[in-house]
């Protein structure tokens, strides 16, 4: 079987590497890795690409000659995701996996700093 490494994976909704978002409001992130063949899988990660960091996200695909594979990762930042870089992996499941990462870093909207500091002021 002949392999064909897909295009480097996209993260949709990112700018310069960097994903906008506010605590506690829905956010998803999308990533796409296309012109693979076989079938290639795409993975979100929080932090590193370990296993345990590995995040439940939600697969599509589009075949063809070649696939396009989408996966969606939707969760409610919490103030803990702030500078958190979530990372988009694509790879073949068997041998040679020739993986590909993108990354990207979680930039809040800074509420959570703002209420704690309307907090510090009434207990002063």
């Amino acid at each position: 079987m002949v392999l064909v490494r897909p295009n480097p994976p996209v993260i949709m909704n990112s700018s310069m590497a960097i994903i906008q978002g506010s605590e506690g409001t829905s956010l998803t992130l999308t990533c796409i890795s296309t012109g693979g063949y076989p079938q290639q899988t795409v993975e979100w990660y929080r932090g590193s690409v370990a296993d345990v960091n590995r995040l439940a996200g939600s697969t599509t695909f589009v075949s063809g000659e070649l696939f396009t594979v989408t996966n969606t990762y939707t969760f409610a930042p919490k103030n803990t995701d702030d500078g958190v870089t979530f990372i988009c992996q694509s790879s073949f499941s068997e041998e040679p996996t020739l993986k590909d990462r993108t990354n990207a870093i979680l930039a809040l909207a800074c509420e959570y700093a703002l209420q704690s500091l309307i907090m510090l002021c009434l207990f002063i």
